[in-house]
């Protein structure tokens, strides 16, 4: 169901801007009530998704966020994929779960080289990724490659997060190395925005304070958004005219600007739009967290319905 239009009263707006001036503590946020497809945060309206597809139109880089475990987001990310290649743009979804090395797999599979099921045991989907099935997935990968578009891996690969959870300098290489010594930790806003996520630190190594866990992999989600700004930014290098790049990682990596667009953004001055995913349950949503929202329905929602 299409949500109708939403439009905060101008007075509200004045009043919400002069209290964040006032009060820095608060943050102007968006009421959520009725039922649409997309949200634009700065237009505070709604967007259907022939709106949104001409809104992204003049953009060669989207990021889009993700909540791993939802279905019908999936399934409405692969839509928005098909429709931006209605007008003869290829997408090239930059996928956190891939390596860059495992860029000759995900073309074996584009090309239809590989079937889907040689392309799940190729790219060792059931090791990599235990708690999320393919099927949900699948469905925007079938998406770019029935449009002609293009997977690319951009993400640390398992081993290299390891050397660097461990600070394992000696099996680095000078590559490794010159990365790790550029890990850029002094971002205020991204840090108190992730940190609160990482307090449980399930597996501290021996003599480690919960403190100096939660820094560590602080430092490890750091470089992982590092990482897939600078494979993202060499992508862009390489963007056709008729090419749209979409970096597809989880919405905290995203949420915000802070995490992998704002790395990206320091590497090149290419605008950019952000897509948040958001339950339609949600009542409200912060001003700033992003530029558009993508609502979906979660599997307890659409049982009540």
């Amino acid at each position: 169901m299409l949500r109708k239009n939403i439009h905060l009263p101008f007075f509200l707006v004045i009043f919400i801007f002069l209290s964040a001036c006032s009060t820095p503590q608060l943050s102007i946020v968006h009421p959520l009530k009725q039922d649409c497809q997309y949200y634009s945060l700065k237009a505070a309206q709604c967007k259907t998704e022939k709106q949104i597809i001409k809104a992204l139109d003049p953009y060669k880089v989207i990021f889009i966020g993700d909540h791993h475990t939802q279905d019908t987001l999936h399934l409405n990310i692969s839509k928005l994929i098909a429709g931006l290649s209605k007008n003869g743009t290829k997408v090239i979804l930059a996928n956190e779960w891939f390596y860059p090395t495992d860029n000759i797999i995900l073309d074996k599979y584009t090309s239809n080289e590989d079937n889907t099921s040689q392309f799940i045991k190729n790219i060792r989907w059931k090791e990599r990724m235990k708690f999320y099935k393919y099927e949900s997935f699948g469905t925007i990968y079938k998406a770019v490659k029935d449009n002609g578009g293009t997977l690319r891996g951009i993400n640390l690969s398992k081993e290299e997060r390891k050397k660097i959870s461990d600070q394992n300098l000696s099996r680095m290489t000078q590559k490794e190395l010159n990365f790790y010594h550029n890990i850029d930790l002094k971002v205020s806003p991204h840090k108190q925005q992730v940190m609160p996520f990482l307090s449980h630190c399930h597996a501290p190594k021996s003599n480690e304070s919960l403190q100096e866990c939660s820094q560590r992999m602080y430092k490890v989600q750091v470089a992982w958004d590092t990482k897939m700004a600078l494979e993202s930014y060499k992508l862009l290098l390489d963007l056709k005219d008729n090419e749209k790049l979409i970096i597809f990682a989880g919405a905290m990596h995203i949420e915000n600007k802070l995490g992998i667009p704002l790395r990206f953004s320091r590497l090149s001055n290419e605008p950019f739009v952000t897509i948040i995913p958001v339950e339609v349950n949600d009542k409200e949503i912060e001003h700033q967290i992003g530029d558009y929202v993508l609502f979906y329905e979660s599997p307890l929602q659409e049982e009540k319905e």
